[in-house]
C-alpha cells in the first residue's frame, strides 16, 4: 500500500491564506448540508429499509487493544461518540457500497479523538492539530501491538484527515467512512440519508448523555490553545451551532 502524505493543513500550523481557504471550503460545505439537516430534523429522512446495524464490532487483536486503550483514556462522552462512529461508518459503507476493512475502521473510530484526552493531549512541541497528534499516537500504539505497516499507516491517515472538509473515498475507504461518521455524529452531516429509527438504535446502544456540552467545552479549549489549527478555524466560523442543532441528537 502506498502511504499518502497528510495535507499541508494537517502537517503544520495554518498560514493566514490557508485559514481563509479552509474556512471558505468549510462554510460552503455547511451551506450544502443545510437542506439535508432540515429534512432530517423535520422527520423526512431516508426510509432505506436495507440499512441495518451489525450486532457486534470486530474482535481482532488490534481491535481489542484499541478498545482497552479507549476505555482507559476517554471519558464516557467521547467513548460513546467513538463507538457510535463505528456503527455510522458501517451504515455509510452499506449505503454508499464501499468495501472496507472492519477492524481497521473500528480502530480508527476508537482512536480518532484520542488526543482530546488529558492523557494524550499534544504538548507545545507536538503537532499543532489534535487530529494529527492523535494519528501519530494511534500509529505508534498499533506498531507496539504488532500491527503491520499498511494497517497502522492507514489508521494514521484516516485519523489525520477526519477534520478535513472532505475525505474522498479514492484516498482510502476507512478515511472516507470515519470522516462521514464523525461529521454525522458531531454536526448531523448527511443525517437525512440514514433512517431515523436506525439513528435511534445507535443512540440507544451508545447514549449521547452530556455529549454536546462536553464536546463543545473540549473543542472550545482546543481552539483557544491551538489558534492556528483546523479546529480553531471551524470553531471561529460557528461550528458550535450545528453541534447544538444536530438532528441526530433528537433521534
Amino acid at each position: 500500500m502506498n502511504r499518502k502524505s497528510p495535507s499541508p493543513r494537517a502537517r503544520l500550523d495554518l498560514t493566514r491564506a490557508e485559514k481563509f481557504a479552509f474556512a471558505r471550503h468549510a462554510v460552503a460545505g455547511q451551506l450544502r448540508e443545510i437542506p439535508g439537516g432540515l429534512t432530517a430534523a423535520l422527520g423526512f429522512g431516508s426510509r432505506d429499509s436495507a440499512l441495518e446495524l451489525h450486532a457486534d464490532p470486530p474482535d481482532g487483536h488490534c481491535a481489542r487493544r484499541a478498545e482497552e486503550l479507549a476505555r482507559e483514556a476517554y471519558g464516557p462522552e467521547l467513548l460513546e461518540h467513538c463507538l457510535r462512529c463505528w456503527y455510522f461508518g458501517d451504515l455509510f459503507a452499506q449505503r454508499d457500497r464501499v468495501d472496507y476493512d472492519p477492524e481497521l475502521l473500528y480502530v480508527a473510530c476508537l482512536l480518532h479523538d484520542i488526543a482530546l484526552t488529558d492523557r494524550y493531549r499534544p504538548l507545545p512541541a507536538d503537532a499543532p492539530c489534535f487530529a494529527v497528534h492523535g494519528a501519530t499516537v494511534a500509529r505508534r500504539s498499533l506498531q507496539a501491538w504488532g500491527a503491520d505497516t499498511a494497517f497502522s499507516d492507514t489508521v494514521e491517515e484516516a485519523i489525520a484527515a477526519h477534520l478535513d472538509v472532505t475525505a474522498p473515498v479514492e484516498n482510502g475507504a476507512e478515511g472516507y467512512l470515519l470522516h462521514a461518521a464523525a461529521r454525522l455524529d458531531v454536526v448531523g452531516a448527511r443525517a437525512a440519508e440514514i433512517p431515523e429509527h436506525v439513528l435511534h438504535q445507535v443512540n440507544t446502544r451508545h447514549p449521547r448523555t452530556r455529549f454536546t456540552s462536553e464536546l463543545s467545552r473540549t473543542l472550545r479549549r482546543e481552539a483557544r490553545e491551538r489558534p492556528d489549527s483546523r479546529i480553531a478555524v471551524l470553531w471561529k466560523i460557528g461550528m458550535r451551532f450545528p453541534i447544538i442543532l444536530n438532528p441526530v441528537a433528537m433521534s
